[in-house]
């Protein structure tokens, strides 16, 4: 099999709060709208989606929230951090170095799905003597 997109879709009745929550923070864009489905693209990147329709159709139950993240890995998560926190958002999850090599913080979307930002940092010793034996 040859995959040639990926695509989250969230059952939800948020859509309107959705589609400009992820258009504004993240600069994905709008591709389809209807009135039970709307479809966003990244444009530098056409190969990662997110979608979302409403619960109530046969394709999926209502999503809430729980148990699903998103994650965004950037050039440097400190300014996104900064300019998230500048624009209103919540942060859910304050920065943190982690000793797996991420350097991240959680916003969380109008349907509650954590979007966990991060850059790569160097991995502690323990966790890089790991990832090193799977090379």
């Amino acid at each position: 099999m040859k995959i040639k997109r990926v695509d989250t879709t969230i059952s939800t009745y948020k859509l309107q709060e959705s589609k400009e929550f992820y258009m504004k923070y993240f600069g994905f864009q709008l591709v389809y709208e209807s009135d039970w489905y709307i479809e966003l693209i990244r444009p530098d990147m056409p190969v990662v989606g997110i979608s979302f329709t409403l619960a109530q159709r046969e394709q999926g139950e209502i999503f809430n929230g729980k148990g699903l993240i998103i994650s965004f890995e950037v050039e440097n998560a400190d300014a996104e951090y900064e300019r998230l926190k500048g624009a209103g958002l919540t942060i859910r999850q304050e920065m943190q170095d982690k000793p797996w090599g991420e350097r991240s913080f959680v916003v969380n979307d109008p349907n509650g799905v954590h979007v966990y930002i991060y850059h790569a940092i160097p991995a502690t010793p323990e966790y890089q003597k790991i990832y090193d034996a799977y090379k």
